[in-house]
């Protein structure tokens, strides 16, 4: 059995809605980086761990995919899970969490200034205070949970691979680059080929059972597409002889955002004990067995899902993730080049922790409606694809910002931020200057100029029954109309799930690996353990 695991470093993602992607208020599009490491993007991600809520799943269910509900999926984010937090895993938190897992999940502890701040300004607003966003409440104000070990970052390579790496049926080529799967006449899939970094020999591997394709949401369907399975007027552009004729690359969702910035100009003295004790912890990180404060040097620990158009819906659709940053202007910097900022732009946001501590808020719509698609620029596998965002391609993803924007404005209002000497940030916008400022039609000129991604791309594989025109695999993973041929990744979601995509996919390698023991039989390597 092999696993194709191609993956480029970074592609820039387009908005085909604008005509002029120079108005997007970035260099070249959005940035979409990918992890081409082991452990994939979860070696490089923001370590959240966060499974979205019953109904993402109970969605994916009614769409025909049986095994795909709440009441399925749960066991198999327990499954993986080693929650470290004792609290909970007792009581009612036994049905959501439990210890053993490969998967080390931890609840952060944060008691830096800011978080305290934007804790009791959340809770003067009245929003519920959730200690688990992994259980059955999700709008409100709470707790963030990731994948780490103390303060070190637990990736899906030092889960799952660390403790199996002695296996003798497993074998991993590093620096490898797939460049199609093998299908023969009879659409079976039989091997990959690939060639090693560095050498010019291309190189196959055959299977006796299957190929497991797991490039993400932008390789995936590259791969697939150039192995002859996709939609043939694409295929044929370019000279591939065309195997199924599937939407491969149709159904591109993100999750788009908008940044906001908080300056804090009562914290300038609080701020250097704070740098001075971020550099202690440091020193304890290094020195003395990393120490779990480290982690505290990113995001805040206080994040929130929240509900824009209803207040009592039990469902979110807007995620808000807060980022520290110290004065000195060394955060805001990185943050610019991060996102590729226009230069005007780019040295407005600069501004922001200059002289005062400041927290940037990144809003997120969640649930969006507008569609994207990954199509091949060509038929060599080096050159990167197209990725078309097509964000805000549907209005109401972009109302949803500007109505995230308001609610994260309330803060403003309240005595903890006040106490602290909270403002909001004005950045420079050239596009924006002829709107009044704090109407809506400003927001929304703001949210068309700072777009940036949440690195959640998802669907370009969809799964889906028979009857779907657009579904690629079916329910159990299977590449319809390719025998010996699964995807086991995050392009298969039919829909984005409500919050950050790594923990999910770990979901969905769980449930595929039973899919192929459950087809293939359990398959056992030479000393009797389970493959």
């Amino acid at each position: 059995m092999a696993m194709a695991l191609q993956h480029s470093d970074v592609d820039w993602a387009y908005n085909v809605q604008r005509s002029d992607s120079s108005s997007l208020g970035t260099r070249n599009g959005t940035f979409w980086p990918r992890g081409r490491t082991l452990g994939g993007s979860g070696a490089i991600n923001a370590m959240m761990y966060v499974r979205g809520n019953r109904r993402d799943y109970d969605r994916w269910q009614s769409l025909g995919n049986p095994e795909w509900g709440w009441e399925d999926v749960l066991p198999y984010f327990r499954k993986s899970e080693n929650m470290n937090n004792p609290t909970l895993v007792r009581g009612e938190g036994a049905k959501y969490h439990r210890t053993g897992g490969y998967l080390n999940v931890e609840q952060r502890i944060d008691n830096t200034t800011l978080n305290g701040i934007l804790r009791r300004g959340a809770l003067e607003l009245g929003y519920e205070w959730i200690d688990d966003f992994n259980r059955d409440r999700h709008n409100g104000y709470g707790n963030t949970q990731y994948t780490i070990i103390g303060g070190t970052r637990c990736s899906p390579a030092k889960a799952f691979l660390t403790p199996v790496r002695q296996r003798q049926n497993l074998h991993v080529i590093k620096h490898a680059f797939v460049d199609r799967v093998l299908i023969d006449e009879r659409n079976v899939a039989t091997g990959v080929r690939f060639v090693v970094d560095g050498s010019q020999r291309v190189q196959q591997v055959a299977v006796r059972r299957e190929v497991i394709l797991a490039a993400g949401a932008i390789n995936t369907p590259q791969l697939l597409m150039l192995s002859g399975v996709g939609r043939t007027d694409e295929l044929k552009q370019f000279g591939i002889p065309p195997k199924v004729d599937l939407n491969v690359g149709g159904n591109l969702q993100d999750h788009v955002a908008v940044p906001l910035f908080f300056k804090f100009y009562a914290l300038q003295e609080q701020d250097i004990n704070d740098q001075l004790a971020r550099i202690n912890e440091l020193y304890t990180y290094v020195v003395q067995n990393r120490s779990q404060a480290v982690v505290r040097t990113g995001p805040l620990n206080t994040g929130a899902f929240l509900n824009t158009k209803n207040t009592s819906d039990p469902f979110p659709n807007l995620q808000i993730l807060n980022f520290a940053f110290p004065r000195g202007g060394r955060f805001s910097e990185a943050q610019t080049r991060h996102f590729e900022f226009t230069d005007i732009i780019s040295a407005s946001v600069q501004e922001v922790d200059r002289v005062t501590p400041a927290m940037y808020v990144h809003i997120t719509a969640l649930n969006p409606k507008s569609r994207g698609r990954v199509k091949l620029s060509s038929a060599n596998p080096r050159v990167h694809p197209i990725i078309e965002a097509n964000y805000f391609e549907h209005t109401d993803d972009l109302n949803v910002l500007v109505q995230g924007i308001r609610l994260q404005q309330r803060l403003l209002q309240t005595e903890a931020f006040r106490n602290a000497g909270a403002t909001l940030h004005r950045i420079d916008i050239p596009g924006c200057r002829e709107q009044v400022y704090d109407t809506d039609a400003y927001w929304k000129c703001y949210v068309r100029q700072l777009t940036v991604t949440t690195y959640h791309p998802v669907g370009t594989a969809k799964m889906g029954p028979a009857t779907d025109p657009d579904a690629v695999v079916d329910s159990k993973l299977r590449v319809r109309g390719v025998h010996g041929l699964r995807v086991i990744d995050a392009s298969i979601m039919p829909l984005i799930v409500s919050g950050n995509t790594n923990a999910p996919t770990i979901m969905i390698a769980e449930m595929g690996s039973d899919f192929i023991k459950q087809e293939h039989g359990e398959l056992l390597d030479e000393t009797g353990n389970e493959f």
